[in-house]
């Protein structure tokens, strides 16, 4: 048989034994042979080819049978799409550390032992600890553009980290009221600026990752999602029992050991970051400042509007925090016009006004529900233990319910059908919430705490058909070489957003006479509290009505491609191409000149022996 057909034989047989054990699981070829660019060691992201192979093929662990057997395989298929070294960090820092220490749900108790304070405040100063998230669009600019010996993400890391365990540390161990609320305030920013700062850029290299193999796009944003709500459970459960047991600030002091988790990725380069040998300590990224400039000026305007925000979030004048806010939001979706790609733009401002028509009332619930019977004798009068963990617990299985429903049923639709359905059964939860606020369902025979777990079910279950398109979405939006900015500027402004919802809601609640403050006898104080939770209902028809004229008609497998995307990725590509043009010139030039060098010498050499011949003969022929 001729060698070009038992080539080709081989061939045929290796591809139908390959084919014959692709059901099972995709991930039998060694790594190297199937990413592109040297596998695991450079990213671990397949190839172009591998993704147009792999288009028809079912998951990997679909056809695995027991629920174990299914995960390892899932959890393999992950590995070999994205590599261990991502997975790894996401567990360690997004999971142990961002959402397993519960600072949000932490705040509203020490501020309740603090004393004094009521419940407009205790929204504007959660809002005021939550600055550094609306703040996150400079930072990621910053760890674009800012190196140090060419990492971009491991230095913030690990200060961020430092600064957040010295905040844990003296909150958790000096008692509550020897600091003052400003030092207090302080503490809790510092310790937001870690989960923001290390989320953020844990988040801009998972965007990163994910734009190599889109089609598990929504498996790894259900890995992100599932890990961080198990690690939001555990938290909770943790909180309550020092709570009750012991008091809030041991919580804080708890929280300093999760807080040195993301140093472990910072110390062996899990993020894997090349470092430069030549490059100075501190040094900016030519190509981000030459085409993320547009981008610099809106996150130096989104910091500037974070800090105002933040500043008049500790003053008492909450007409001044609606007004400014406002103007704010509608200077900050002007910036996204002018600086940003369409496409960006209009999710950005999409984002901007869900978040600014949910207006929120959690400081005033948070009292009606853990009120006792001396100060709320008609109040549900829920512990500690059933307020963080029995509905924490309730809310983290229907989230894993409606992940498992979106990869099912939704994960090939289009963004504005998950959004539709998970806006609209928001806003019907809302409207059932008037029930329980109104204590109406105690003439219906509904007991308060069964209610309110159905509520939080439901709530959490098709609210995962927002979040989750939301993270896939934000993923596809960012331009290369720019994904921790732009990952930033769309958390930015989901987060101004919320803060700006934040003072309208605690605005509407002053006007309303709801202002409890944890006194005896304040059950005159939540009489329009309903009326609070109706308005807020009604602010989900807004955004069900932008939706539709906003989002791409497209489904989470697909790419979006971006205005500028050609010209930057044409230019970054030339700019590349330019560059080793110009070392292979360089190098040439070289190897001309040693050549010319070589050449000289050897003519020197040859040309000695010949001159010595030719005084031989003339001495000869003389004589």
């Amino acid at each position: 048989m001729p060698q070009g057909m038992e080539m080709k034989t081989a061939a045929a047989a290796s591809s139908s034994s390959s084919r014959a054990h692709e059901p099972l699981l995709r991930k039998d070829a060694e790594p190297s042979a199937s990413y592109s660019g040297g596998g695991e060691a450079n990213g671990g992201g397949p190839g172009p080819a591998d993704r147009d192979a792999d288009a028809g093929k079912p998951l990997a662990g679909a056809e695995a049978k027991g629920l174990p057997a299914r995960f390892l395989a899932w959890f393999g298929t992950l590995k070999d799409a994205y590599g261990s070294n991502i997975l790894l960090t996401i567990v360690l820092v997004s999971h142990l550390c961002v959402r397993f220490i519960p600072v949000s749900v932490s705040i509203g108790y020490y501020l309740r032992e603090f004393g004094g304070v009521k419940a407009p405040e205790v929204q504007a100063y959660k809002a005021v600890a939550r600055a550094p998230y609306a703040m996150s669009p400079l930072f990621g600019f910053i760890s674009d553009a800012l190196h140090f010996r060419g990492f971009h993400k491991a230095p913030y890391i690990a200060m961020s980290s430092v600064l957040a365990m010295i905040a844990y540390g003296i909150v958790g161990f000096t008692p509550v009221g020897l600091l003052s609320l400003p030092m207090v305030l302080t503490g809790f920013v510092t310790m937001n600026l870690q989960m923001e700062y290390c989320g953020l850029l844990v988040r801009a290299k998972y965007a990163e990752k994910l734009k190599t193999a889109p089609k598990y796009s929504t498996d790894l944003i259900s890995f992100v999602q599932g890990g961080g709500t198990i690690a939001t459970l555990l938290s909770q459960v943790m909180a309550a029992l020092i709570i009750q047991n012991y008091g809030t600030r041991y919580v804080f002091a708890v929280c300093v050991l999760p807080a040195m988790l993301p140093l472990y990725p910072v110390a062996v380069n899990l993020l894997q970051e090349k470092p430069m040998e030549n490059a100075p300590c501190v040094g900016l990224a030519r190509s981000t400042m030459r085409h993320g400039k547009q981008y610099f000026y809106l996150c130096l305007f989104m910091g500037f509007e974070a800090i105002v925000l933040m500043i008049l979030g500790v003053f008492p004048n909450s007409v001044m925090r609606c007004v400014l806010g406002l103007i704010a939001s509608v200077l900050l979706a002007i910036g996204f016009l002018l600086f940003t790609p369409r496409m960006i733009a209009k999710v950005a401002i999409f984002f901007l006004s869900v978040c600014i028509c949910n207006l929120s009332n959690s400081g005033a619930e948070y009292y009606f529900y853990t009120d006792t019977e001396d100060q709320y004798p008609e109040g549900p009068h829920f512990s500690a233990m059933f307020y963080l963990t029995i509905r924490s617990l309730v809310r983290s299985t229907c989230l894993f319910i409606g992940m498992w429903g979106f990869n099912t049923y939704l994960r090939d639709c289009k963004y504005k059908i998950a959004y539709l359905i998970g806006i609209g059964t928001t806003m019907a939860v809302r409207f059932a919430r008037l029930l329980i606020f109104s204590r109406v369902n105690l003439t219906m025979g509904l007991r308060d705490d069964v209610f309110c777990l159905v509520l939080d079910a439901l709530g959490a279950m098709f609210g995962e058909l927002i979040m989750l398109p939301n993270q896939i979405l934000m993923s596809h939006l960012c331009p290369k070489g720019l994904e921790s900015t732009m990952f930033a500027c769309m958390a930015g402004a989901f987060t101004m957003g919320g803060q700006v919802g934040t003072f309208l809601g605690a605005y509407l609640l002053k006007q309303l006479g709801v202002e409890p403050q944890g006194a005896r006898g304040e059950s005159t104080q939540f009489d329009n509290l309903w009326i609070a939770e109706m308005i807020s209902a009604v602010g989900c028809v807004p955004p069900l009505l932008m939706m539709l004229a906003i989002l791409p008609d497209k489904t989470p497998s697909e790419r979006i491609i971006l205005e500028d995307d050609t010209t930057q990725n044409d230019e970054s590509d030339a700019e590349e191409e330019e560059l080793i043009g110009d070392e292979k010139k360089d190098t040439t030039l070289m190897g001309e000149s040693k050549t010319l060098m070589t050449d000289v010498n050897d003519s020197v050499t040859d040309s000695e022996p010949r001159t010595g011949m030719r005084k031989r003969n003339v001495e000869s022929n003389h004589d």
